[in-house]
């Protein structure tokens, strides 16, 4: 809950509680002035004063910018209940009908506090109400009444009020305890379809967010097709003209030469997939281990410098899992990332488990900062120098878009730690 929510729970509960001290002072006149009935109402006046103080401190703590917590909220329902308890003493305990009063706060509480509260506020309205059954002061309702009252009824009397008295009494609890279950199971319901609406909303701007890039990287595609081809072709002449002059050289535009057509060849994946949906969403069933010792010859051949330890075990010798180019971009844009901040060191843990295939990935950088802990996955973000941090957005999309789970946290020692989840496929 919120820091605003309790600010917004306590300032109702200010109001309310200023509506019941002017619902106290009128009952009070209602029962002396017109009713006839002799009160201790120096004794209720003084309860009354302090609940008006302790209103008057909340007033004073509405107009502070400490937040407001649960055990706060709590702390003035359980004084509420108190007050009550006090007031009923004076005026006839449990047998005076507004005993049921107790209910109001105990609603309140089910209804915006997480259920252990609810259950601490049962036991002490109980507590005070079973109290109230056999000490308390009786309203003084005249001698006559009373003496016309025991002449008509007698015995018999006196024993079907006590029963109605212990009936009240059972029904009280037994209210308490239907509200606390089923309003605050009614809650959690509501709290939790909130929570899937939130989720579905956020879902909603992501994908919203994924077309918009798509949109983006079709254009994109198309643009820097001419200019790669034509550094193609430049790198090819020059190669021609220095010969075998420069060995330096020539290594260095063969380098080139193999980025330039791992570029064009991206680009055709993306125009690919952008121009046929079958393309995107479709794959294939393949073998696990030959899937991912294809994944490792292209990491080798992409990046020859990188170091990476394999430690590939349990694994299903028959397991499949479907697969498709969105799903190998994805993992080796990970792999990537990983050999950038530690190029000298990565592990790459592969195992089945159950019905999955974990996939876990450790490095010795520098490790995450907090903010990348906290939005990566969920927004385009990058701490790299000319990064975008749109390939890993888009490698979280693909990975959740094929029932696979992936995260991302700090290890221990040092560097970053990567698992990612992915189901292997069922044969229907």
């Amino acid at each position: 809950m919120s820091n605003s929510v309790n600010y917004f729970h306590l300032n109702r509960l200010f109001v309310l509680r200023n509506l019941a001290i002017a619902g106290q002072f009128i009952a009070v006149l209602v029962t002396h002035y017109i009713l006839k009935i002799e009160l201790p109402s120096v004794a209720i006046g003084l309860i009354i004063l302090q609940v008006t103080l302790f209103n008057g401190f909340v007033w004073i703590r509405l107009r502070q910018s400490k937040p407001v917590t649960e055990n706060e909220i709590f702390i003035h329902l359980t004084f509420d209940v108190l007050a009550l308890s006090l007031l009923l003493y004076f005026t006839g305990g449990a047998t005076n009908p507004f005993v049921m009063l107790f209910l109001f706060p105990l609603t309140i509480t089910v209804t915006i506090l997480p259920v252990r509260y609810a259950w601490l506020l049962v036991a002490m309205t109980v507590i005070c109400y079973s109290l109230l059954m056999f000490n308390y002061q009786p309203l003084p309702m005249g001698h006559d009444m009373g003496a016309m009252d025991h002449s008509m009824h007698g015995q018999s009397a006196d024993s079907e009020y006590n029963l109605h008295l212990m009936g009240m009494w059972m029904a009280f609890i037994l209210n308490a305890c239907l509200i606390t279950y089923y309003v605050y199971g009614m809650g959690s319901t509501l709290r939790r379809q909130q929570k899937q609406l939130s989720i579905v909303r956020e879902q909603s701007i992501r994908d919203e967010q994924l077309v918009i890039l798509g949109t983006l990287a079709a254009s994109t595609a198309h643009e820097l097709g001419t200019p790669l081809g034509t550094m193609s072709l430049l790198v090819s002449e020059l190669e021609a003209e220095i010969g075998k002059e420069s060995n330096q050289v020539n290594d260095d535009l063969s380098s080139l030469k193999v980025q330039i057509n791992r570029c064009k060849s991206s680009l055709s994946d993306l125009s690919a997939s952008v121009g046929a949906s079958s393309d995107l969403y479709g794959g294939d069933i393949q073998n696990i281990e030959e899937y991912f010792k294809q994944l490792k010859d292209e990491i080798s051949l992409i990046r020859p410098e990188s170091s990476i330890e394999c430690e590939w075990k349990a694994l299903n010798s028959e397991g499949q899992i479907f697969t498709d180019r969105t799903l190998s971009l994805s993992l080796i844009n990970v792999l990537e990332n990983a050999i950038d901040v530690s190029p000298a060191y990565i592990k790459w843990i592969l195992k089945s488990e159950d019905e999955v295939i974990s996939v876990e990935i450790l490095d010795e950088g520098p490790g995450l900062s907090e903010k990348a802990l906290e939005v990566i996955g969920q927004q385009p973000y990058s701490e790299k120098e000319l990064g975008l941090g749109l390939g890993l957005y888009l490698a979280y999309a693909a990975i959740r878009r094929r029932g696979g789970t992936i995260k991302q946290t700090n290890r221990q020692s040092k560097g970053s730690r990567t698992i990612i989840t992915l189901p292997l496929y069922k044969i229907n």
